[in-house]
């Protein structure tokens, strides 16, 4: 029995069931549906009146990011008459496709979470070969790749796993809206392999290297900073040329330390979306027979989807261009 459809003929159970629902709405869908729109709407209008962000070719993975986002904004608000009645009226071709255009929307914001990390490592790793390498076009060009992947990736899944477990024939799966992902062992694992721990490695891989290598700069600039500080005394303008490096040294030692907040704060909010919705999903799996606690569900897939919420103010906010503009809009100085 899918736990979206209860047909227990009490009213007292469905008004319980309306009550969690309507809690869950009110309290977590509309404030996290608002953030994500705002947050990667400032993103799209920074991006669009900015000449300094447009002129960095990584912000452009930053705007990949932010339309990713927002069709996860534009799901949910799909989602939002199917949550608050328990129901889908639009028939199960139109849950095939939603479901698809979810599941890709949310790995489209964690691929490029991947290729902003593979960005930043290239930077670091030779500056000057990347810059050279990289240009707007070639960012189009990953960012399209990105999304036909994920987008034919999830589409023939959602297909073939609804023909072969006969959802359009099942009209309580298609009144949930609801392919049944996690009821498969296979499809979950796969899921958790792809959506979780591989991109959780491979940022956390790539984000430590970077972290190491801007230390081992910052050392080593400090070593190079003791020794002509040991001769600044030759003449007035070493001694200002020394005061000048350690004006630029002190900048560039806090760095590294700014890259470790930023690293902890990245696989805290990815961890923290992410892992409650697996864990419910397993545990689901291996202790419940498939069936799931509605209120529960509906509360883990709205902490992923704050992930999209995050996003903006993680990767964006932290940019002094993009915080220039955002206080413009918020009419703040």
């Amino acid at each position: 029995m899918d736990p979206y459809n209860l047909t227990t003929g009490i009213p007292e159970v469905q008004q319980d069931i309306s009550y969690v629902r309507y809690v869950l709405v009110s309290v977590f869908f509309l404030p996290c549906a608002i953030v994500i729109f705002v947050g990667n709407t400032f993103v799209l209008l920074a991006y669009k009146r900015d000449k300094r962000i447009r002129r960095n070719t990584t912000n452009a993975y930053i705007l990949n990011l932010a339309v990713a986002d927002l069709l996860v904004g534009v799901d949910m608000a799909i989602h939002f008459p199917i949550y608050l009645t328990g129901k889908c009226k639009f028939g199960g071709a139109f849950c095939i496709v939603l479901m698809a255009l979810d599941y890709t929307a949310t790995d489209m914001s964690i691929m490029t979470i991947i290729a902003i990390s593979v960005d930043r490592y290239l930077m670091v790793h030779n500056s000057l070969r990347h810059l050279s390498r990289q240009s707007h076009k070639k960012v189009a060009i990953n960012c399209s790749i990105l999304w036909m992947t994920c987008l034919a990736a999830h589409s023939t899944l959602a297909f073939t796993y609804s023909s072969m477990t006969g959802f359009l024939h099942d009209e309580n799966r298609i009144a949930a809206c609801d392919l049944g992902y996690g009821k498969n062992l296979v499809v979950l694992i796969v899921m958790f392999l792809i959506e979780f721990l591989v991109p959780a490695i491979c940022v956390s891989a790539l984000n430590l290297t970077v972290y190491f290598r801007l230390k081992r700069r910052t050392n080593k600039l400090q070593t190079r900073q003791g020794r002509d500080h040991q001769v600044s005394s030759v003449s007035r303008t070493t001694s200002l040329e020394n005061d000048d490096m350690q004006i630029h040294g002190s900048g560039s030692g806090s760095q590294h330390q700014k890259a470790a907040r930023f690293l902890a704060l990245l696989l805290i909010a990815f961890t923290l979306c992410w892992l409650p919705f697996y864990i419910n999903g397993c545990y689901t799996f291996l202790y419940s027979s498939g069936l799931h606690n509605e209120a529960l569900t509906h509360l883990v897939t709205f902490v992923l989807w704050m992930g999209s919420a995050i996003n903006p103010f993680l990767y964006a906010f932290t940019n002094v261009f993009f915080k220039e503009n955002f206080k413009h809009f918020l009419r703040c100085k």
